[in-house]
């Protein structure tokens, strides 16, 4: 099976990559911070906001993981395709 066939198929899910052990203790971190900001918040409009405040920054990150992955594709393509125009030029 060829790449596109395994990516069509499902078996290649380009948003499963291993996290690196600095990414892992700054997601620890920001749960641990934000625990703390909630247990210090006293009024339930308070806590409504910052959920409002997370939700909107875990869609930002989402948006900002798919715009990445476009770029990085554009980028891949673009290399290939100078690849393949210099073989055809040298061939």
């Amino acid at each position: 099976m060829t790449t596109l066939e395994d990516f069509y198929f499902g078996n290649i899910n380009p948003r499963e990559y291993e996290q690196s052990r600095d990414t892992i203790k700054k997601l620890s971190e920001i749960t641990r911070l934000l625990d703390e900001l909630r247990t210090m918040l006293t009024i339930e409009q308070q806590k409504e906001k910052l959920e409002q405040m997370e939700n909107c920054q875990l869609s930002l990150i989402a948006l900002s993981e798919k715009d990445a992955f476009i770029e990085g594709f554009k980028l891949g393509a673009r290399m290939a395709t100078e690849i393949f125009a210099d073989t055809q030029q040298r061939g």
